[in-house]
């Protein structure tokens, strides 16, 4: 039995959409997680937000919007549904490095013990280091370490790219004096 022409098209075009949806979920979700825990959202609320960000990007892509710089789309959408929930829900929290829940840690080699606490104790000062940079500054170089480049950054925080860099720049020199 042949199925009409619109059919076969119809689900080729639906299956490149899926594709591209779960080829972004399995390279950015996990990212997406650890940046909304960042900036201070429980880890609930953050696996929701990633649930609706990936909603959203299936939406944009069976409507046929711009594809280009779909990695910096995603971080942006993120980002404004992380805002609207701490508009909405007064969140007072501020989110640390060091306060990523265990499944969320990087999995490291074997280590010793003496090993494990000097990285606890480098991470707890570079989380007190970057309590001290500005918010922006902050958000710029969480971005840049999660591998987005500085115009993929400007586009997230809807900033100019000489703007990132400066704020990159000064976030660095302020932590290499306080480290």
């Amino acid at each position: 039995m042949a199925f009409p022409a619109a059919w076969s098209t119809e689900y080729l075009e639906d299956t490149s959409h899926r594709r591209i949806v779960l080829e972004h979920y399995d390279r950015e979700q996990l990212q997406l997680r650890r940046y909304l825990l960042f900036l201070g959202l429980d880890d609930e609320t953050g696996r929701e937000i990633v649930q609706e960000v990936f909603l959203k990007l299936h939406e944009h892509v069976i409507a046929g919007r711009d594809q280009s710089n779909l990695r910096a789309w995603l971080y942006r959408v993120a980002h404004n549904l992380a805002r609207n929930s701490q508009a909405a829900f007064h969140a007072a929290r501020t989110g640390a490095l060091s306060d990523l829940p265990d499944g969320l840690e990087i999995p490291s080699a074997a280590r010793t013990v003496e090993e494990e606490l000097l990285a606890r104790e480098q991470a707890v000062r570079l989380s007190r280091a970057m309590e001290e940079l500005s918010a922006a500054q902050r958000e710029c170089l969480v971005l840049r370490a999660q591998g987005l480049k500085y115009r993929e950054i400007a586009d997230v925080l809807n900033l100019s790219t000489s703007t990132v860099g400066e704020n990159i720049q000064r976030g660095l020199e302020t932590l290499k004096e306080i480290l």
